[in-house]
């Protein structure tokens, strides 16, 4: 369970994680609509991650939000709300957790800003990371 009014460091939610990609702008990938210049994926990552910031950032200032590693969000994999809300979270429960940007071996479609998948919240892998944010 998370309180989502504490102060401190957690996983983004969804509607977060997507809200950091997106930065304002409507492009394909954060960043641009050109995926080589803004991400690490299958097509070009030679089967391994990079060190982060090689490539384009977003217009906040955000690498590798598609790319290099999937992202673990908070949420757990449900039917995504399409609807207009603020500070959407996901499911109260479930079984799997959301996963977001695509990887090092995903191809260009995985690694859209609004492209989801989803993972056991024990997996782990090269393909998996995190990026956690932080209440203001």
């Amino acid at each position: 369970k998370c309180d989502f009014s504490a102060n401190g460091f957690r996983l983004p939610t969804e509607a977060e994680w997507e809200y950091a990609a997106r930065a304002g702008s409507d492009f394909t990938y954060a960043g641009g609509n050109n995926i080589d210049d803004v991400a690490w994926y299958g097509e070009n990552a030679g089967a391994q991650t990079h060190d982060v910031g090689t490539k384009k950032p977003n217009a906040f200032g955000l690498y590798d939000m598609n790319g290099n590693v999937a992202e673990w969000c908070w949420d757990w994999f449900g039917t995504y709300e399409t609807d207009n809300k603020v500070d959407s979270h996901g499911p109260a429960s479930g079984k799997m957790r959301v996963k977001r940007g695509g990887s090092w071996l995903d191809d260009a479609i995985q690694c859209t800003v609004n492209f989801r998948s989803c993972s056991n919240p024990n997996g782990k892998g090269s393909m998996l990371g995190f990026r956690i944010c932080c209440k203001e």
